[in-house]
């Protein structure tokens, strides 16, 4: 008996095990039984083969997020990459020197996010950008963090570069970023500050700040 369509297994078994019994009388249980694993094997191979094709794709494996290429964001002028972190830490007057260490010291922070970004000006010069994010417990504390770093020899927080452990190359040095252009601003009780300064000799002030400033633009991203 050929298998016509509504005689087609939604298995795909083979056509004698799902015909009906030849007019010669039941099968034997031997091939009965035979035609019975037959069957259960092909349809275990193809459940198998479903769930490892399943496990296998990346947006499958739990708690393993997939890689991606460094990616440009556009915070306004500028296009920044992430070169390093972000570096998250509950203790502020750790990573802080000067003044602005002994206010943490005595004005405890919630949360610090720390990052390192790149990006290039219209004329190919490249500038290495620190963003800081500082979470204090009040408004009030946030205001006087920005008011105490926006002064000349009253400290900072330190970027990622003088705390070591950055693997990027073509870097400038942590002075340079002190050194460089900076700005600030405040998100309710979020300080956010930004660093930036040329690789290599380059110098040019008024840049700096326009980055720094730019930059601002990345808190959160």
């Amino acid at each position: 008996m050929t298998a016509g369509p509504s005689d087609t297994s939604p298995f795909q078994l083979p056509p004698e095990f799902y015909d009906p019994e030849p007019s010669g009388g039941p099968q034997p249980p031997d091939r009965r039984n035979k035609l019975l694993l037959q069957g259960l094997g092909l349809v275990g191979v193809a459940v198998l083969s479903g769930l490892l094709f399943w496990a296998v794709q990346p947006s499958h494996v739990a708690g393993v997020a997939e890689a991606q290429a460094p990616q440009g964001v556009v915070a306004g002028k500028y296009t920044f990459v992430r070169v390093a972190g972000p570096a998250t830490d509950a203790n502020c007057a750790q990573h802080a020197f000067g003044k602005t260490q002994t206010f943490l010291q005595t004005h405890p922070c919630q949360q610090l996010v720390r990052s390192l970004y790149r990006t290039t000006t219209k004329d190919g010069t490249v500038a290495v950008v620190s963003v800081v994010d500082v979470k204090m417990p009040s408004a009030d504390a946030t205001q006087q963090l920005r008011t105490l770093t926006s002064q000349d020899n009253t400290g900072n927080i330190t970027d990622l570069l003088k705390d070591g452990g950055v693997t990027a190359t073509d870097m400038p040095t942590t002075d340079q970023l002190q050194d460089g252009g900076y700005a600030s601003t405040t998100n309710g009780d979020v300080t956010t500050i930004t660093l930036s300064a040329f690789v290599g000799a380059h110098q040019d002030k008024a840049a700096l700040k326009d980055i720094s400033t730019d930059a601002l633009g990345l808190t959160g991203k």
